[in-house]
């Protein structure tokens, strides 16, 4: 179901087609297994993402527009002016496409003429750049208004530019599609249909299958065990369909949760509702419990922005991890690096760096017990660089690689308790925290809820900071959150 409440179409890969942002089927993953479509429920190999050939794509389509408007009134140039570089002095082309192409970059962007809609359907992708078009248009016209250049600019090779750039960014559209399907497959994401209990529906031979009893998925355990086990059984899919039993929709729709995936369970009963808003799978109506929250150009650019930001920290901060690194590895024997198992993104563990603060021999790796005030594992040195933070520094490291963002809900061990329970089972909206990457800081740390939980109220706490962090993203409260660090980075609450 979109932002604007209507629910998908889902429709085969089609240049022409009116297929919408997310309405896809997963033929390409279902055609890398060899098994007959009968055998298709059985343990399937992990589900590979297509995010990278996308990727490749869009950028590729933002390349190939660039090189069509700056060689459509290039071309202008040489056809009304009779040079490629326009009259002596004045490079008529080459102006206007300096005032046009980058607004029309960001308008295009922003307006979603690179999103899934350019790789299936050509129409719509058409409609959106051309519309990213005549808005750069009349942004140069107002510039050039403004700064009283139009007497020293050719109108016809502005014209002539113009009709050859529409002729250039329809071609682009058909290059791209074409290349699609190449690389796609023919399909620009992988769907996973999961039946539970119930009987196995009849399916295009396109849709990858699992039996969760045959694969060991039980959503009633909460668990990090199994929520693994459903991150491992994902893959790399980035939409979800269940079909279960009715007891068993609130089991799955906490599972889902915790997945960066779209996440949809199938209601058949809901048919005689008529419901108004919804989803739709094959026909039958559905409920979307996990929306997977960041969709992927909001991923592009946070992911861009961690790797800016973790690269410059690690520059800007480089003498003092020096310095640490120094002073750990001299003030009691070991590593200087602490490695523990903590929950990411789709729950799945990832080992986090941190200085090491703890005595070798002391060292908890499972975090079964939390780290009290004046705790004589802590060592010296261990105890200046918990207060004042120093010790979270190496997690630049974890950014660079992907395990982690600058910005995120902060990862925990999977033993961690808050009071006598583990996190889970003192909320069960806990795994929601999940589906988007971990962060070195987040909305709770600068709201002061870190430390120790000693009581269920303090996992409570953060974990509504983190809720709202995830369902009201934007890069602007990132750099709004890394600032704001800066006032609570030495805090009385670490030891």
């Amino acid at each position: 179901m979109g932002k604007n409440g209507r629910p998908y179409a889902y429709a085969p890969f089609e240049p022409e087609g009116s297929l919408c942002k997310e309405g896809f089927h997963s033929n390409y993953g279902a055609r890398l297994m060899t098994a007959p479509p009968a055998s298709r429920v059985s343990a399937v190999p992990r589900l590979v993402s297509k995010e990278k050939a996308r990727l490749c794509l869009y950028f590729l389509g933002v390349s190939l527009d660039i090189c069509a408007l700056l060689a459509s009134f290039v071309l202008a140039n040489w056809l009304v002016l009779g040079s490629f570089w326009g009259e002596p002095g004045k490079p008529h082309g080459f102006v206007m496409f300096a005032m046009i192409g980058p607004v029309y970059v960001l308008l295009a962007i922003n307006g979603g003429a690179y999103g899934i809609r350019m790789l299936g359907a050509t129409r719509k992708s058409i409609g959106h750049a051309l519309l990213a078009f005549a808005q750069a248009l009349l942004v140069m016209l107002l510039l050039v208004f403004f700064v009283k250049i139009a007497e020293q600019l050719s109108r016809l090779t502005f014209m002539v530019g113009c009709l050859f750039s529409v002729f250039g960014l329809i071609s682009c559209r058909f290059i791209i599609t074409r290349l699609a399907r190449t690389m796609l497959g023919g399909v620009p994401r992988i769907e996973l249909f999961i039946v539970d209990g119930v009987d196995k529906p009849v399916l295009p031979d396109h849709m990858t299958i699992i039996d969760a009893q045959a694969m060991g998925l039980d959503p009633a355990r909460h668990d990090a065990a199994m929520a693994e086990r459903l991150a491992e059984a994902v893959g790399g899919a980035e939409h979800v369909i269940v079909s279960c039993p009715s007891e068993r929709i609130s089991a799955w729709s906490i599972a889902l949760k915790s997945l960066s995936a779209r996440g949809e369970i199938l209601v058949p009963e809901l048919a005689r509702f008529a419901p108004a808003q919804g989803g739709t799978f094959q026909h039958q109506p559905t409920i979307i419990v996990a929306g997977g929250q960041l969709d992927f150009r909001e991923r592009i650019i946070k992911r861009l922005f961690d790797i800016v930001a973790s690269l410059l920290g690690i520059i800007l901060f480089s003498p003092l991890l020096l310095l640490t690194a120094i002073a750990v590895r001299l003030s009691t024997p070991g590593s200087i690096f602490f490695r523990q198992a903590r929950l990411g993104k789709d729950a799945r563990p990832f080992h986090i760096y941190k200085f090491r603060s703890m005595r070798t021999d002391a060292t908890d790796h499972s975090a079964t017990q939390l780290t009290q005030k004046n705790d004589p594992r802590v060592t010296p040195v261990g105890a200046f660089i918990r207060r004042t933070s120093i010790d979270e520094l190496p997690q630049l490291f974890n950014v660079l690689r992907g395990d982690m963002s600058m910005v995120g809900p902060r990862p925990h061990a999977a033993g961690a308790k808050a009071a006598e329970s583990l996190y889970w089972e003192v909320d069960s909206r806990y795994w929601a925290r999940h589906c988007i990457k971990p962060g070195i800081t987040g909305l709770a740390q600068i709201r002061g809820y870190r430390g120790s939980t000693d009581a269920h109220e303090d996992l409570v706490l953060r974990l509504q900071s983190d809720l709202e962090y995830v369902t009201g993203w934007s890069i602007w409260r990132d750099m709004a959150i890394i600032a704001a660090t800066a006032r609570v980075l030495v805090h009385d609450k670490a030891y």
